[in-house]
């Protein structure tokens, strides 16, 4: 029996009219279900269509080779600054002092272990040297 039929049913006996009112409820619910389901449906095909227009593809294309490019310079320029940052390579023992730097990274002294004068990271960047390293130094040597 369908939804309409059982609430004509209930409007000439009232003692059926619970289960009129359930059927009703329940026909409305499944439609709209099915209508939401159809809605996204069509949601789904329209993104689809736009999605393979010719010129959605070739916009595609053209971000991502644009994407490449820009990762490609990123790479060729940071690689162009590390060269740049590996000068010459000091050998043998250097000494063990730490700083951080501006951008908080650990930079380290490269000058002999037990020399005058303030720490240098062979960059440009230099810092004082401890009043307590020097009594250090001198106790250990």
């Amino acid at each position: 029996m369908k939804p309409n039929e059982l609430f004509d049913q209930a409007a000439d006996k009232p003692g059926r009219r619970g289960d009129a009112i359930g059927a009703l409820f329940a026909g409305l619910a499944a439609a709209a279900t099915a209508a939401a389901a159809e809605r996204r449906a069509q949601r789904e095909a329209q993104r689809e269509a736009r999605r393979n227009r010719p010129e959605a593809v070739a916009a595609r294309k053209t971000a991502a080779r644009r994407g490449w490019e820009t990762r490609r310079r990123n790479a060729e320029e940071k690689a162009r600054m590390h060269a740049l940052d590996d000068g010459p390579v000091r050998t043998g023992p250097r000494c063990d002092e730490m700083t951080h730097d501006s951008r908080g990274q650990e930079s380290f002294c490269y000058l002999e272990p037990g020399h005058d004068g303030d720490h240098d990271n062979d960059l440009g960047l230099t810092w004082p040297r401890d009043e307590n390293e020097t009594e250090e130094v001198a106790s250990h040597g």
